[in-house]
């Protein structure tokens, strides 16, 4: 086994583990929130959905690296699970983030500015975060730019396909920062009109 093979291994074996480490810590964080019924609040349902939507990124990371195990098996069979593995690992951190800004957006909104109309806008937040991502997801599968090699993430055929490079960019690396980037700024003015009150 040459060098690069080994890595790859060790890399896919690390990526198996701490999936399924996360995938673990998902179902017990869903047992005990069910457990302790902490769903009364919005907010406490917004951190469930992102719980679940981890559960779902975790368990798709796993089939995606035993499709990119088995890949050289039966590559027109793989091919196709991987591409749908991969809309559903794309969906997945989308939907995480969406709850992930909605769960800040709620925070900001409604301990600093607001205190009414919280139990309305639970549905805006549930229907966007699960509807955005099944269209930002499905560009990637229609432009066939999931790929057994990333572990049936969007990754390049070939060194001159700018194609996936370019969805990468577009669908998660500049839009994923932009939302972190604004979600930060609001803790932090949340924290500061916090601290004056």
């Amino acid at each position: 086994m040459n060098s690069s093979a080994h890595y790859y291994r060790t890399a896919e074996i690390i990526y198996f583990t701490t999936n399924s480490v996360s995938t673990l810590v998902c179902l017990v964080a869903a047992y005990m929130v069910f457990r302790l019924r902490l769903y009364r609040k919005v907010v406490d349902r917004l951190s469930l959905y992102q719980v679940l939507a981890s559960l779902l990124l975790a368990v798709m990371s796993i089939l995606a690296t035993i499709i990119s195990i088995n890949y050289t098996k039966d590559p027109p069979t793989y091919g196709s699970l991987c591409t749908a593995i991969g809309w559903f690992i794309v969906y997945a951190q989308w939907e995480k983030l969406l709850f992930t800004a909605w769960v800040t957006f709620h925070l900001f909104c409604f301990a600093v500015l607001l205190k009414n109309l919280q139990r309305r806008l639970e549905v805006l937040y549930v229907v966007t975060s699960l509807l955005v991502p099944a269209v930002v997801a499905i560009a990637p599968a229609l432009t066939n730019t999931y790929s057994p090699t990333g572990n049936c993430y969007i990754s390049a055929q070939n060194d001159s396909d700018h194609v996936a490079l370019i969805e990468n960019l577009v669908l998660w690396d500049g839009p994923a920062l932009l939302v972190l980037l604004v979600a930060s700024v609001a803790m932090v003015v949340m924290t500061e009109l916090q601290g004056k009150v």
